[in-house]
Order: C-alpha cells, then structure tokens, then sequence
C-alpha cells in the first residue's frame, strides 16, 4: 500500500527514536543557524559596512558550510532507509556524506543559483519597467513550481551517488509522479524549520531550500516561541530545531528510497 504524506511524516518521528544518532546532524545545523543569527544581529548593531565582494564571499563561505553540512545528513539518513545496510549509523557517517557529496552539492547549488540569476532576474526588471504586475505575479510563480521540481536533486544526487546533471533531472521525472506529496513535504518543512538553511540554492526562491542570506530570519513557528517564552524560548527553538531539521531531510529520503524501490528508477 503506497504511504501517504502524514504517513512519511509519522515514519520519520519513530525512525529517528531508534536512530537517535542522526541527531547530531541537527545539533551541527542549530549551531550554524546560531553562528548566522549572531552575525546579523551583529551586522543590524551597528557593524561596520560590509562591501558587495565581502557579502558574495561570505555567501560563498557560508554556502560551501552548508552544502557539507547537508550532504552528511543525507548521507545518515540514506543509511537509516537503506534495507541493505546492516551496520548502525554513526557520526563517522555524516563526514563520510561530507567528503563523498559535499562538493557536489554545493557546484550544483551554485550553478541553480547563477541560472536563476541571469535568467530570472532580468526578466523581473524587464517586466517592473513595463509595468506589468500580473506578469511578475506570474513569473513568480513559474519559478516557484520550477524550484520544487527540483527539489529533491540533493537528495537523489547522494541515495543514488549520482552526477549533478542526472540528479536535477532524476528530481524532475521523480516529482511529476509524486507532485502532491512533494509540495505537501515541502510545505510541511518550510513551516517546522528555518526553512532548511542547509540547502544554499535556496537563495533563489524559497523551495525546500532556502537562502543563506535569509535564513537569520526566523519561521512563524520559532519566532512564536521566542515571542512567547522570551529567553528560555531560544533554548525551546534550539531543542525543537535540532529534531525538526532532521525529520525535514527524513521525510524526503523516505519518500524516495520507498517510491523508488516500490516502482522503480523515475530516470
């Protein structure tokens, strides 16, 4: 019987308890969420001014972090999924993840972020100087749907140990089979974390990825819990992201790992 999307999402929770291992990568993502909110509030203090080369290096600092960041928690979470594997995971894993997959996911990151850049960027400003607000409107959403057919290339690119080019397109056949339940995850993951700060294409638009340069800002969710609990709320967040950013990764190499192996390669 195939698994629906609060199904994924349930399996995700009770895998993780007997794997509580692949909190680690949770821990690794909250400190790095940390380390930016401190910088910006830092920066929002008064800092000094910070030239465009130091703001696309930072960037690129930051997004080379984050893509060796997700690859080891994909990498821990394939080997949680796989019925092959009869070893237990371990923290080892994640820098194993990072070594095998880190490069790769943070070139092909760059290279959607370029693309969206050069392509999408003008033709925002072209369609501003016309006029023609329907048409953004519009645009935006193209490139919205645009990014959650892709957005599961990370994922297939380290399940698959696959190049980057057949991970974005693997991502696209596997999603027009899947579209609903993905856009159910995506927005499932969007509301639960920071918005996957570990994935640096997100830069673009807000997918199951999202930006660097925004990820200091908040989800409703966290920023309600700082708002209410005041102090002791960071600390709640903290906890509450630790598990939350590893179910949002969970529940994506779930989906594929059992849809893949119930009806075959979507290449």
């Amino acid at each position: 019987m195939r698994k629906g999307l609060f199904q994924y999402i349930g399996d995700s929770f009770k895998m993780l308890l007997e794997n509580r291992t692949l909190l680690f990568a949770g821990l690794m993502e909250v400190l790095l969420t940390g380390g930016i909110v401190i910088m910006t509030f830092g920066g929002a203090m008064g800092g000094p001014r910070t030239g465009l080369f130091s703001v696309i290096l930072l960037g690129l600092i930051l997004g080379g972090v984050a893509s060796f960041m997700l690859a080891g928690k994909i990498y821990m979470a394939k080997k949680v999924y796989d019925p092959d594997e009869e070893e237990p995971v371990e923290v080892a894993d994640y820098f194993e993840g990072m070594r095998l997959f880190g490069l790769k996911i943070f070139g092909g990151s760059v290279f959607l972020i370029v693309c969206v850049l050069l392509v999408f960027t003008p033709l925002v400003y072209i369609l501003a100087r016309i006029g023609s607000f329907p048409l953004i409107i519009i645009a935006l959403i193209l490139l919205v749907v645009a990014i959650i057919f892709i957005s599961l290339w990370d994922t297939i690119l380290v399940v698959d140990d696959i190049d980057v080019a057949s991970a974005y397109g693997d991502s696209i056949s596997f999603i027009k089979a899947n579209f609903w339940v993905v856009l159910g995850l995506n927005i499932f993951v969007n509301l639960v974390t920071t918005g996957d700060i570990l994935n640096p294409s997100g830069i673009v638009g807000d997918g199951q990825e999202v930006g660097l340069a925004s990820s200091a800002e908040l989800s409703f969710l966290y920023q309600w819990i700082i708002d209410t609990f005041g102090a002791i709320g960071w600390v709640i967040s903290a906890l509450l992201l630790t598990l939350l950013s590893v179910i949002g990764t969970m529940v994506f190499v779930d989906l594929y790992m059992d849809r893949r192996n119930r009806y075959g390669s979507f290449s």
